[in-house]
């Protein structure tokens, strides 16, 4: 019986009773590399069998979709079994005479954490002209792997910054062909040098601020408010609104500009139209300065109106 059997023009593989040549053979590799987003069974094995036209339908079958650009992934005979039955094929037929799995990979492009880390520095620099601006890095960011294809990048700095230096994070945008297809977040923290005016002695509340209660310095300004005043123009003769200590840096919000008209002072009121110009002596009831409204006594008829400062001596009532 076994000699006939031997003999015989029947083929056993796998347990499978069928004859040789109805039998289709797939061979596994140890491991195969995927350049697209889903794998096929063609792609991945090598097929044998007498029918052309099955061979061709699946080989073209979907067996899953590919890992990740620098990942792999096992695949099984289970998996190709329930895949081509899904496509109403006879799985009987098939046999898997070497190995049952094979690894796959997707095929990928590395992208090094430190390539990236320059590029977002270097966008840095070339968006900020101020060689005063020192950016570093907070992380080092890691390696990627991107698919195959024309890399592109775009970078962008997220969330909104009300201030020139400070924590800021920026995003990497990598695209292949045109289609984004990784996002990488690179912290960053930007350290930044100006020189700004602070006082060089108490500064008192209403006191008027001269050139001699200045002293400039160089700071970082990256925490400070970001009203620090950088033109000397712009502190001297105005007043300050509380005492400011010595080597405080002054900030915009804690000065005004001195009011042109004080409470008590003898002032001209005028009423001015294309027409008609009329004029009275006053004195104001209140302090004020060029462009605010002020309560204003008419000095003849006693009579309190609302006008507008103009000069020192002059305001007008609309």
């Amino acid at each position: 019986m076994l000699l006939f059997l031997l003999s015989s023009g029947t083929a056993f593989s796998k347990g499978s009773t069928l004859p040789d040549e109805q039998l289709i053979k797939i061979f596994l590799p140890q491991s195969s590399v995927i350049n697209s987003n889903e794998y096929r069974l063609g792609e991945i094995s090598q097929i044998e069998g007498e029918d052309v036209l099955l061979l061709e339908k699946i080989s073209k079958t979907v067996i899953g979709r590919s890992p990740l650009p620098g990942r792999k992934l096992t695949v099984t005979r289970s998996l190709i079994l329930s895949r081509l039955r899904s496509q109403k094929i006879n799985v009987k037929r098939f046999v898997f005479p070497g190995s049952e799995s094979s690894s796959i990979q997707r095929a990928a492009l590395k992208v090094t954490g430190k390539d990236i880390d320059q590029v977002v520095l270097k966008h840095i620099r070339e968006a900020n002209k101020n060689e005063d601006l020192k950016p570093r890095l907070l992380a080092k960011t890691r390696d990627i792997f991107l698919p195959r294809g024309q890399v592109s990048y775009v970078i962008t700095s997220k969330g909104k910054y009300k201030k020139e230096g400070g924590y800021r994070n920026y995003e990497v945008e990598f695209s292949i062909d045109g289609e984004a297809v990784r996002i990488v977040t690179v912290r960053t923290y930007l350290k930044l040098y100006k020189e700004v005016f602070i006082a060089r002695d108490t500064i008192r509340r209403n006191q008027i601020i001269e050139e001699s209660d200045l002293l400039k310095v160089r700071k970082n300004v990256d925490r400070m408010p970001r009203e620090y005043v950088t033109d000397k123009n712009q502190l001297i003769g105005k007043i300050s609104n509380r005492t400011i200590n010595p080597s405080e840096a002054i900030s915009r919000n804690i000065i005004s500009t001195p009011p042109l008209v004080k409470s008590g002072d003898r002032l001209q009121i005028v009423f001015d139209t294309p027409f008609l110009r009329l004029s009275a002596p006053g004195i104001s009831m209140a302090k004020g300065r060029k462009g605010e409204r002020i309560p204003v006594k008419n000095l003849d008829s006693k009579i309190v109106v609302f006008a507008t400062v103009k000069t020192r001596n002059v305001v007008l009532v609309n």
